[in-house]
């Protein structure tokens, strides 16, 4: 379990209400489609990258896990907390910063949804591939995870 002083660091990364500690509150961040349950320690919120980087170096420095999180619709198990630590759920950072249709290329934030990124492409008359079958719910971090 994390102790009072690497909570209190978190909340002051992510914003106090950017850290949820309550056994209520980490619960629905203990699972995925696996339905294998692991409690984290803690679930934030970051809104940028600058934030996930504090977050790790403070991991670093305290040796906990962080465990990336998008919309928790995987059947792999990798958002999951198995050995305790934090899970970041990246879900606020959820922005299409560019689609670029001469070269094919698009800069999307890990939380965007794919079904909201294959409607933005098509309006360009482009075509993103990858069709899961969670593409209303799944984002596209968990696409390239």
């Amino acid at each position: 379990m994390l102790d009072y002083h690497v909570i209190k660091r978190l909340r002051e990364i992510v914003g106090r209400g950017g850290v949820l500690t309550d056994d209520e509150d980490r619960i629905c961040y203990s699972f995925d489609a696996t339905n294998r349950k692991y409690l984290p320690d803690a679930v934030l919120f970051p809104k940028s990258a600058n934030e996930i980087s504090r977050i790790l170096k403070l991991a670093n420095e305290h040796s906990f896990p962080v465990i990336p999180r998008g919309a928790g619709s995987g059947f792999t198990g990798g958002s999951l907390a198995i050995s305790g630590g934090v899970v970041i759920v990246l879900t606020k950072m959820n922005k299409i910063l560019d689609i670029n249709v001469n070269n094919f290329t698009a800069e999307v934030e890990p939380g965007v949804v794919t079904h909201d990124f294959q409607r933005a492409v098509e309006k360009l008359g482009l075509f993103y591939p990858p069709d899961p079958g969670s593409m209303k719910v799944s984002t596209i971090g968990g696409n390239v995870a």
